[in-house]
């Protein structure tokens, strides 16, 4: 099973807050010299990580330092967010059904893992897919799942992945793994069910339905 970090196991979202990784970019270029950029950067720009690809791609020397910025606040919020209402039952389901549980995120890695040890979690996963510094091909909504399959030793297509997130549902599905859809606060249900992809209320659903 392939858990969403952001939502589905933690409120990383609401801890973070609305585009303060963006922000937060924008400050840290206003401290350097001016350069011309075909598009102006700013907090309402394309999103934190097709910022960091832009910068990546042209001004390397700028774009770590933007990295580190970025996973310092993710880390920072990752371990203040609440977990999710069930998420020990959910696991230990998982344990008592033998079933590996990996978490898939493009949230910075070392946020991630904080968190999970954090919590006493970390020895219940088996494997974690995530955002490694400016290996933006995390952005691709599909990639953290198949990572994760790959760090599981399994094809993707024996993998759930669970998340709120619709847009990773429909990348889970299109390479070949189940996706579920999980109401919690980041897509409504009807987009999470909008291209036939089952829903449930709530990981203690999901929950009962591993020990029935």
């Amino acid at each position: 099973m392939l858990l969403d970090f952001d939502g589905v196991m933690f409120n990383v979202k609401d801890a973070l807050g609305p585009d303060t990784r963006e922000e937060a970019i924008v400050t840290l270029l206003a401290d350097r010299d001016h350069r011309p950029r075909p598009v102006p950067i700013t907090s309402a720009w394309f999103g934190v990580h097709q910022t960091l690809e832009y910068l990546a791609e042209r001004e390397p020397d700028v774009a770590a330092e933007a990295e580190a910025v970025v996973s310092a606040l993710e880390l920072d919020a990752a371990l203040t967010a609440r977990p999710a209402e069930g998420l020990p039952e959910l696991l230990g389901a998982c344990e008592a059904s033998g079933r590996q549980v990996a978490v898939i995120s493009d949230l910075a890695e070392p946020a991630v893992l904080a968190t999970l040890r954090a919590h006493g979690m970390n020895g219940r996963i088996a494997a974690v897919a995530a955002r490694q510094g400016l290996d933006l091909v995390f952005r691709h909504a599909g990639r953290p799942a198949g990572r994760a399959a790959e760090l599981l030793g399994v094809d993707v297509t024996e993998c759930l992945v669970v998340s709120g997130n619709a847009r990773m549902l429909r990348a889970a599905r299109d390479i070949g793994a189940v996706s579920l859809g999980c109401e919690c606060g980041r897509d409504r249900r009807k987009h999470l069910a909008g291209t036939e992809i089952p829903v449930v209320s709530s990981i203690t659903t999901l929950t009962r339905a591993l020990l029935n």
